[in-house]
């Protein structure tokens, strides 16, 4: 019996307008309301094999976002290849700026290299990370996730639910973060997070680190990521002050271009 209810109210939840949902969303089951997120966002797996993204990063300097000078630009491509259980991820360095000058083919070479082997050992996310990983079965037991209702306030212009994920415990394998899914097709709109426990070794502590991830629709449908932000604050060696924010904008997705698996087996750079 509560199974049928359960379906009804996922019914109900695919065909109930924004607007009626804004008005009154006490009656909304978050677990019905979960069952259906995870839907939409399964559908959306099982078309896409691959994406490509034209991409740019630029890192800022200085501690006042308003007043921050551009410090660092790198033109980039970005690989996705969709796996039944993982997301391959490759980024290939075009172009390299520095304080506005655009800089050497060995200086990107030298930089992208740096950069890559530092993600690699701080176990950086990025947009290949599955972001409703807190919300599936078997990850449900390590997390907290409550459901806030209707967002007051139009997220990037929808109506979005909003849920609150909090790790039971801390470890930097698990995230805290605030998700809002559009409410017209459930689909992840945005989400604010940070790890649930920040790196903390002998040359470097990170003391706040705080990431957004901003999805939109394609020309073929299909939410994808446009802009991820990072903004950290650490200490280098015990000396050193670390402050840092950059934005990564993606743009003209080309979806399903067949990509080999050999394009993921080498970085730019190796």
């Amino acid at each position: 019996m509560i199974k049928v209810w359960r379906s009804a109210m996922v019914a109900l939840l695919a065909v109930l307008p924004a607007a009626a949902l804004a008005q009154g969303e006490s009656g909304i089951d978050p677990e019905a309301l979960i069952e259906r997120l995870l839907a939409v966002d399964q559908e959306q797996r099982d078309q896409i094999k691959d994406v490509t993204f034209d991409a740019e990063y630029v890192e800022l300097e200085g501690s006042d976002t308003e007043q921050a000078r551009e410090k660092v630009r790198f033109v980039k491509k970005v690989y996705l290849k969709y796996l039944p259980d993982t997301v391959w991820y490759r980024e290939e360095y075009l172009r390299f700026f520095k304080e506005g000058e655009e800089q050497s083919e060995e200086n990107l070479d030298k930089e992208a290299r740096d950069r890559m082997e530092k993600k690699a050992k701080r176990k950086a996310r990025d947009i290949s990370y599955p972001m409703l990983k807190p919300f599936y079965s078997e990850q449900r037991s390590l997390y907290q996730i409550d459901y806030l209702g209707v967002a007051r306030e139009r997220v990037q212009d929808q109506i979005c639910h909003q849920f609150r994920v909090t790790a039971i415990q801390k470890a930097d394998s698990l995230i805290n973060g605030d998700f809002y899914f559009e409410a017209d097709g459930f689909h992840l709109v945005q989400v604010d997070f940070a790890p649930s426990k920040l790196v903390k070794k002998v040359m470097f502590r990170m003391n706040e680190l705080a990431m957004t991830i901003i999805y939109g629709p394609s020309a073929d449908g299909f939410w994808l990521p446009r802009q991820f932000d990072i903004r950290g604050k650490g200490k280098a060696a015990f000396f050193f002050g670390v402050n840092f924010s950059g934005t990564e904008y993606y743009t003209n997705a080309r979806i399903n271009s067949g990509l080999e698996d050999a394009l993921f087996e080498v970085s730019h750079g190796d």
